[in-house]
């Protein structure tokens, strides 16, 4: 248990018509399986924005690092997206770690 429960943080849980951010941490996508996937997503009711970088290709990934740190960012930054999903995840992730802001990230909690 944590000592000190103030130090959690819940951001708001998702309503229908929410406007949810859709970014590729590692790996580039293939578009008509994300088209499939934000189908899905808007059935659920949701409304998904797409990344600006999630179709970049840098070698084996969607884009240079801090691209697609910037997309996540992006995304934490904008009051109207209430949740960030991730096309698809793998090795590139934890190399985009450098280019995050923690301190915004605290202050714009959006389930992840």
């Amino acid at each position: 248990m944590l000592k000190n429960s103030r130090s959690l943080i819940r951001p708001s849980r998702l309503n229908p018509g929410d406007k949810v951010g859709v970014v590729s941490p590692a790996g580039p996508v293939n578009k008509k399986q994300l088209e499939n996937g934000l189908d899905v997503i808007s059935e659920m009711g949701f409304y998904p924005v797409v990344g600006k970088y999630v179709y970049s290709r840098s070698r084996f990934l969607a884009g240079t690092d801090s691209q697609r740190a910037n997309d996540i960012m992006d995304m934490v930054r904008n009051p109207e997206i209430k949740a960030i999903f991730c096309a698809r995840g793998g090795y590139g992730t934890n190399r985009v770690l450098e280019y995050l802001d923690a301190k915004v990230i605290r202050a714009n909690a959006k389930i992840f």
